[in-house]
Order: C-alpha cells, then structure tokens, then sequence
C-alpha cells in the first residue's frame, strides 16, 4: 500500500522541556510521528549542546542526535514574561514533556495543576530517577546510576571481571521510547474522556522492566543472577566465539537448531548426542567445557567462512562490527536506516530515520536539530499570540533568546 495523507500525528502541538536524553527522545519520537514539537529551553540551551568534543562545526553530536524535526524557542522560565509565554501556548498544546527534578516546574508556576487549569484536555509526561513520593525523590535521575541500582550492572560484563555499564545510554533511550508510548495512549484515552492526565516515568523503573527475564528468575525463583559476559543464563549455545582470523556472535535458542548446527555446520554429529550437550539444560550446565569444545573447531575456518555456513542454515550469528562499519553495512542500507536533513548552518545532515515505517501514512521530512532560540520569534508570535513589540522586549531585558542568522 502507498504512503497516503500525513504523518499519524499531524495537528498535535508538544512542548517539549526535556533536556539531554531521555524525554527529549520521547519529543523527536512524536516529531518523526508529525506532532509540531517545541523545544523549551534556558538561555543557556539544553546542557547537552555541550557535550563536545567531538563536535561538528561547533555543534554537539549528542544533542544532534535527538532532537530533529524540532523548533526551539529558549525562555527564562524564572521571569514572568517567560512564565506567561508557556502558559499562552500551553493553552493551544496537547503534551507537554518535562524532565526536571520534581517540584521545579511548580516552583516555575507551571506544574500540572496550573497548566491543567488552562488546559483540561493536556497530557503531562514527567520523567525523572525516583518518582516524585518516596525517600529518593530528591535525587538527580541519570542513566549509569540507574543501572548500578537497578542489577542490570551486576549482570553485565565477564565473570572474573567488574560489574559494567552498558556502553549507549539504554535506560534513558528506553524510557523515552516507554514515555513516548504511554503518551499515545493517553491521547487514545482522551478522545474518550476529554480529559488530560499525568504521566510519570521513572528512569528506575525502566532500568529494572529491562532486567526482564532476569527480574522474574529472581522473583519466582528466588535467585540472584550474575554476570557472564556475551553468553546467556537461558540458552547454549551462545556468546562471542574466537575464530582463525577474529570473532563472531552466536545464539542458538531451540533444539532442533543446535542439531542442525552440530550437523550441518559444524560437521560434528556426535556433539549434538554427547551427554553433556544433548538437552539445552545440560549445555547450560556445561557451558563453559562447550565454549572451549566450540573455540577449538572455530579456530579451523575463518571469520567469513564460518558466517557463510552458518547463514545457510538459519543459524542466527553475526559478525562484531564498529559503530562505523554497522552505519556503513548494507544492512543500514536494506532498512532505510539513514537520511539527511538540512541545517540552518551545517548544510545537510546525515542523520538516522526512525526504526519503523507505516503502511499507509508517512513519517515526517526530516528538519534538522534546531539552533539555540531559531524560533523563538516565530513561537512566541505564531503560539504564544505575542506581538513583535512584547517578543523583542523580551529579548533586550534578557527573558528570551533568538538565534540571528549571521550573528
């Protein structure tokens, strides 16, 4: 079926507070949707148009890689002129996203209770490391914190090494996607109700639902798993494999997989019958004596030559590559991975394309991320209703930021 009509999202208005990485995500996931979202920040912009080196003529790659499909408008939340700008468009918006440490935007006058009294029908989305009840919820949220606490540390790495954090940012990334989610589904509920709602998301919470299988052994079977580097706990074989020239991934998860793996690939009937390594219990049991048995035939083929095989047999398997290689791999290719998107003063962009397509609707055209206040005039006059005299006032008493082409 073609692509029809508008991206799914068209007509919803998000003001997006979120700053670094979480939330922020959840606002360029409902831009790529086609929602209008505006991204609210200090005068000092989010922190992470900082994070350099490295950078790319001045910009930060971290900030770039969340936060397309955006307009920004930078306010001081502290003075009234910036608190009176929100709350104009909040008057007009569907979701407001927010991040910070909680009780800030009420102390800014603009927690959920004032912007719901504007607005009955806004959905407020906050994330924050512990909630806003309880004895930690005072303290900054941030991701390796959030998977120190929650085991996922514990469970990763090798078995005679330290607890390791997973290198990208999975717990924030994960909980804007969550966050983004259940925003969607609290406007399905709205189109019943009429009514807003708040969410809450916790970066906790996420870090613990992503232990999965690993949090359910412990509860029903009340043991506390551990660490074994690339392998896994529930099926044999499976982790990183040393070849004649490098090393590959593999994970064999049935029965019927692993003797076809012994007898096709690995030309070794007589492993897939062998007492220890007959049953999936048994070679889980002994999987370190396996990893040794496989690492030796794997040591005979190369790299190449094993994946071939493997791959014409459904085995799944896969070599390890850079982040470099993966972008550049024809797999980036296959799944319409990457795009470009112009920018006010870079030209265009390479960028990522969503995860996903749909059938019958498009995501959006791409934009760039935004410069620091790009937008401001044109937010605060065509949302907030402000006119040209108010907004420049703002900007010479230092309440509002716009970005000058050129300057």
């Amino acid at each position: 079926m073609p692509e029809i009509g508008n991206p799914p999202l068209t007509g919803l208005r998000v003001l997006d507070f979120g700053q670094v990485l979480a939330l922020p995500y959840t606002g360029m996931m409902l831009a790529d949707q086609g929602a209008e979202v505006i991204k609210v920040e200090p005068l000092t912009g989010d922190p992470s148009r900082k994070y350099m080196p490295p950078d790319v003529g001045g910009e930060s790659p971290f900030y770039l890689s969340v936060n397309r499909n955006k307009r920004s408008v930078a306010l001081d939340l502290k003075s009234d002129s910036g608190r009176d700008a929100v709350l104009a468009m909040v008057a007009g918006a569907d979701v407001v996203l927010e991040n910070f440490r909680p009780g800030v935007m009420d102390r800014f006058g603009l927690g959920y209770d004032v912007l719901s009294a504007i607005n009955p029908g806004l959905i407020y989305c906050a994330v924050s490391g512990y909630g806003r009840s309880g004895p930690m919820k005072d303290r900054a949220g941030y991701d390796p914190i959030a998977q120190a606490e929650s085991g996922i540390m514990a469970i990763t790495g090798e078995p005679d090494g330290p607890a390791t954090r997973v290198g990208v940012s999975i717990v924030d990334v994960v909980t804007g996607i969550f966050s983004a989610q259940a925003v969607t589904a609290a406007l399905y509920a709205r189109k019943e109700t009429g009514k807003g709602q708040v969410i809450e998301s916790t970066l906790f919470a996420t870090a613990v639902n992503l232990l999965s299988n690993f949090s359910n052994q412990s509860l029903l079977a009340g043991d506390d798993p551990t660490r074994i580097g690339s392998g896994s706990q529930a099926a044999q074989p499976a982790g990183v494999f040393q070849t004649a020239d490098s090393e590959f991934m593999l994970t064999i998860a049935a029965e019927h997989m692993y003797k076809k793996f012994c007898d096709k690939v690995l030309e070794r009937p007589e492993m897939a019958t062998d007492p220890r390594y007959e049953t999936n219990k048994m070679r889980v049991t002994n999987r370190l004596q396996l990893a040794d048995d496989l690492n030796a035939i794997f040591a005979t083929r190369s790299t190449a030559e094993w994946l071939e095989r493997m791959r014409a047999e459904g085995i799944p398997s896969g070599e390890i590559l850079s982040v470099r290689d993966a972008l550049a791999s024809p797999m980036a290719d296959a799944v319409n991975l990457l795009s470009t998107a112009p920018h006010s003063t870079l030209g265009d962009l390479k960028i990522l394309n969503p995860t996903y397509s749909f059938s019958g609707t498009p995501v959006r055209e791409h934009i760039a991320p935004p410069l620091l206040g790009q937008h401001t005039r044109e937010v605060l006059r065509d949302v907030a209703g402000f006119d040209a005299d108010r907004i420049e006032a703002m900007i010479e008493a230092g309440e509002a930021l716009a970005w000058e082409e050129g300057a």
